[in-house]
């Protein structure tokens, strides 16, 4: 298991120690060693999990249960199974919801991340602007996303776009605050040489800025995907929708369908996962591995 999460160094040490001559050789298989390594973290987390729920499962049916036993997760995945291979709930099938609720999702998402991403590189232009413009944003910041509703009913009422405004609210001020911060904590050294070497605004965003910054923005996006993720599923419930895996949860928990409402909550969580550790983990190694910033 050691030898298993070898970090860059060791394996560098390892290839000097075997080295002949002047020449080391390390390994090419990296990028495959990594997702074996991402795979065995997330076999082991989602076991956690698992054996959590089962614990808190079973005390609770064996010791507290009433006229309701906690859906077990025997039961919660033979559930979503059947949900899989094409059961309908509340009409549609589970496919149909998750497909509508990802589209919610993404459009929320993305315009969030095109208005926090350009507040984010305004505010970091000057210190002035920063201290005037940081002060909505942070504003925004605190408020919860269901928080919202009294406002996008009155602009747009119940329906698919108040779904979308609150996924996009809650993930501009995440963004745009990583964004900002990456941006003002390029050293001033680097910002100097580039203007000794007469580079355009563009070249020196390109060459200078965006290297030094570009962690800070993944790590924006990341959480400002995670926060409205969660948000669209809770818009879900509220706004009116008739389809989507928040409005399943909804239906399921006020029909007392506590198994299905538990198969659709493996579903966002897999989801989520699903996102992060195919898109942004590999974009998030790349990066690290070209600045030199940590481990590759």
């Amino acid at each position: 298991m050691k030898r298993l999460f070898r970090t860059i160094d060791e394996r560098i040490e390892e290839s000097l120690d075997s080295s002949e001559g002047n020449h080391i050789t390390l390994s090419h298989s990296i990028p495959f060693k990594n997702v074996i390594d991402d795979a065995v973290t997330l076999i082991i987390g989602v076991l956690i999990v698992i054996l959590i729920w089962w614990s808190v499962g079973s005390i609770y049916n064996t010791f507290f249960a009433h006229s309701m036993l906690f859906p077990m997760p025997n039961e919660v995945f033979d559930d979503l199974l059947s949900l899989m291979v094409g059961e309908r709930v509340f009409t549609y099938t589970i496919w149909q919801h998750i497909g509508v609720s990802l589209e919610r999702w993404t459009i929320g998402f993305l315009i969030a991340a095109l208005i926090g991403s350009a507040i984010g590189f305004i505010v970091s232009l000057h210190p002035l602007i920063y201290k005037i413009l940081m002060v909505p944003v942070n504003i925004l910041q605190m408020i919860p996303g269901l928080a919202w509703l009294p406002v996008v009913l009155i602009l747009f009422g119940f329906g698919n776009d108040s779904a979308i405004f609150i996924v996009g609210v809650v993930a501009i001020a995440p963004i745009a605050i990583n964004v900002s911060n990456g941006l003002r904590n390029v050293p001033k050294v680097n910002r100097r040489v580039a203007e000794m070497s007469e580079l355009s605004h563009w070249d020196t965003f390109l060459e200078v800025l965006l290297p030094f910054s570009v962690l800070d923005i993944i790590t924006g996006l990341r959480i400002g995907l995670g926060s409205s993720w969660r948000m669209i599923i809770a818009a879900e419930m509220v706004v009116g929708v008739m389809q989507g895996i928040g409005f399943t949860i909804k239906g399921a928990s006020d029909t007392l369908d506590y198994t299905t409402a538990f198969a659709c909550i493996i579903v966002i969580c897999a989801i989520g996962l699903a996102i992060d550790r195919l898109f942004f983990n590999p974009v998030e190694r790349y990066v690290r591995k070209r600045t030199g910033v940590g481990d590759a």
